[in-house]
């Protein structure tokens, strides 16, 4: 069986450094959001925008987490609202500690997955 992925990478650069988005888009529609930086009030409309026009076309989104280094309630607040809004496709891989903090408080710990296919 041939596999093949097709990624999309968006920067952005604000006063605080670099933030950057890779989408993965697979045949099996199994996708993968991979952030990257800090997400802050200054990144969550692109990274809003990157989640839903990926699970409006996926099966299952993986958000990977594991290079953030920050990230806003905000942006927590919004992947949780995806889970509404596309029930049972969103799962958040590898959340740095911080990252996780936000998450777990706000009652979303369900959407950890310890793997992902890449």
């Amino acid at each position: 069986m041939l596999t093949s992925t097709a990624t999309m990478e968006r920067s952005l650069r604000d006063d605080e450094g670099v933030f950057r988005l890779e989408t993965v888009v697979r045949p099996d529609r199994h996708n993968t959001l991979r952030a990257f930086g800090e997400l802050d009030m200054s990144t969550r409309a692109e990274f809003v925008h990157s989640l839903d026009r990926l699970a409006s076309a996926s099966v299952q989104v993986t958000v990977d987490l594991s290079e953030v280094s920050f990230m806003y309630s905000g942006v927590a607040n919004a992947i949780i609202d995806f889970t509404f809004v596309h029930p049972g496709k969103i799962a958040v891989f590898a959340p740095a500690r911080s990252v996780r903090m936000v998450l777990e408080v706000l009652g979303a710990a369900d959407l950890f997955v310890d793997t992902f296919r890449s």
